[in-house]
């Protein structure tokens, strides 16, 4: 068994005084510069507890903002408090500052699901370049809930998909039929007696999406999914953590196997096959921890027995999974959890540990709020390129084409691409993944399940505005270590200037004057704000407004119905 070398990387100093006991806490983590964390305790971010908090680039300004489920725990905050919350990084002026959107802009359901498993998943569901947001709350109904970003002015339409859904489980995106268009994934306890606790959301490409649960997928409750192309075929399989009847645990691995026109079909196999432990209460990571081509498994949680461990799996090349018996990533309570990243930029995923790390001494197990295990394998190494990019207009939307990148152990058909767009006029920059365009390093790891398959190697998105659009491709091997990119430029003429247009405001512009006028004629007070929140000026409908100089604006009406709009002048 080739096995990852695992390093922890702790921050020196224990958790302060302020942030011991038993209280909701929200501690911003960022590197200190000597390999290890430093921690910012007063950060203006919601203190909650049983959180699901993720990092992504709403308003496509290369900067990472944080998105955060989270509620009060009966200690400072009740348990009946609950928060889903947006946080816009002001960026490098202002100390990359977390600056609360507020609730009354992002439209937000403040709930939450009855578990923090994985709650929330974000990507662009709509092709029209911003980062959407899903969720999966308990409010009376189980729910899957679809927030569409509307321009990335941090305002989102809000749309139930499912008030029949299933909850206590998890919520993930992705290409599941390689059509284009991202799927949901559910599975928890389920409203729906038709279906066995999840579900595929199969997705339009508009917003909207259609319920299927094709046989053999069944779910779990307290468990974990998530989509991976395990056995390398270019389709995301399904991996399923949690507690089935009877209080029994499982790990199972549903292999997403295609009809001739690529509709999903599921084999099961089941871990007395795989060689998986059965979890429930955990997470489940999925890369190639080892550099040797194959998507290995981490598994976090509780087994029978009720010991609570992470465990790492290495996959063999006949898809079963060995076990590393030295449990090298200390144990973390269920009220914990476990995610990856690449630390420090080698190109091999590290796995970080949050939370009570499974020992009764005090001291112990709060000595740190988060472990950061370095995956110190020197095997890997980064993938090449696609050879070329093409990128054409078709209407308001760009098509964007690929060849084959490759990898020194990745199969080709096993290397999954990430793809950015760049409005140079306004250096507005959509990423499926969120990454230094310059040199391809990820800046999360997270929904790595929203990239594009070796099967596809293609993506049609809205463009961004007239003029000059810059794209990039990347190629991922199964580590998740990224090529640079690849780029092509093209020339964008003939769009429409007003973006998120949905015929209750319209924008008519005659140079630098704008007039906006309602579909049921009535009067507003029409407010206009650069992309960073500063206005830029003010009037009424049915008025002409002048705006100071070209460039990109955001048009509310606050107090009304009416959703903003985008607009950009040249």
């Amino acid at each position: 068994m080739k096995k990852s070398l695992l390093l922890t990387a702790c921050a020196a100093a224990a958790l302060t005084g302020a942030a011991e006991g038993w209280n909701e806490m929200a501690i911003l983590s960022r590197p200190d510069g000597n390999g290890g964390l430093s921690y910012d305790y007063d950060n203006r971010i919601q203190s909650t507890a049983y959180t699901n908090a993720l990092f992504l680039d709403f308003n496509n300004d290369g900067n990472l903002d944080l998105l955060v489920m989270g509620s009060g725990a009966d200690w400072k905050l009740s348990r009946d408090v609950k928060f889903l919350l947006l946080y816009k990084n002001m960026g490098p002026e202002s100390g990359y500052e977390m600056r609360r959107v507020p609730d009354s802009v992002t439209g937000f359901v403040q709930a939450v699901d009855e578990a923090y498993l994985n709650p929330v998943t974000v990507g662009d569901v709509n092709n029209d370049g911003y980062v959407d947001i899903v969720t999966m709350t308990y409010r009376g109904d189980r729910c899957i809930d679809l927030y569409l970003n509307n321009g990335g002015d941090g305002s989102f339409t809000h749309t139930v998909i499912d008030n029949k859904a299933m909850t206590n489980g998890a919520v993930t995106l992705g290409d599941i039929n390689n059509d284009g268009n991202l799927d949901i994934l559910a599975n928890g306890w389920s409203a729906d007696s038709s279906v066995k606790g999840m579900a595929i959301y199969t997705g339009n490409g508009d917003g909207t999406f259609v319920k299927t649960a094709p046989a053999p997928l069944f779910g779990t409750f307290e468990g974990h999914s998530t989509l991976a192309d395990l056995d390398g075929n270019g389709f995301l399989d399904i991996v399923m953590t949690g507690h089935g009847d009877g209080w029994s645990r499982h790990a199972k691995i549903f292999y997403n196997t295609p009809d001739a026109d690529n509709a999903p079909q599921f084999t099961l196999v089941d871990n007395d096959v795989t060689g998986l432990t059965g979890v429930n209460l955990g997470q489940v990571l999925a890369a190639d921890f080892n550099g040797d081509g194959l998507t290995d498994l981490v598994l976090n949680g509780r087994e029978d027995g009720d010991a609570t461990r992470v465990r790492m799996f290495y996959r063999q090349a006949d898809g079963t999974y060995t076990l590393d018996p030295s449990y090298p990533i200390c144990p973390v309570n269920t009220e914990g959890g476990i995610n990856m990243a690449d630390w420090d930029g080698d190109g091999n995923m590290d796995i970080v540990v949050g939370g009570y790390v499974g020992t009764d001494a005090p001291q112990g197990c709060y000595s740190t709020p988060l472990r950061i295990y370095r995956n110190t394998s020197d095997s890997n190494r980064r993938p090449e390129a696609p050879a070329s990019v093409t990128v054409t207009q078709d209407g308001d939307y760009l098509n964007v084409t690929w060849t084959d990148g490759s990898d020194d152990v990745t199969a080709t058909g096993a290397l999954r691409y990430n793809v950015y767009v760049r409005y140079e006029l306004t250096g507005e920059t959509f990423c499926i993944i969120p990454a230094d365009i310059e040199s391809g390093a990820l800046k999360v790891g997270t929904d790595l399940a929203t990239t594009i398959s070796a099967n596809r190697k293609s993506l049609r998105i809205k463009s961004l505005g007239n003029g000059r659009h810059t794209v990039g491709v990347q190629t991922l091997d199964q580590s998740f270590a990224p090529s640079r990119f690849a780029t092509a430029e093209i020339e964008v003429a003939g769009v429409s200037n007003v973006s998120n247009d949905n015929n209750a405001m319209q924008v008519t512009v005659d140079g630098l004057n704008v007039t906006v006028t309602t579909s049921d004629a009535s009067a507003a007070d029409i407010f206009i704000y650069t992309p960073d929140g500063l206005l830029a000026a003010a009037g009424s409908t049915n008025t002409s407004i002048s705006l100071p100089a070209a460039g990109l604006y955001i048009i509310a009406a606050p107090g009304t119905p009416l959703i903003p709009v985008k607009l950009t002048i040249r």
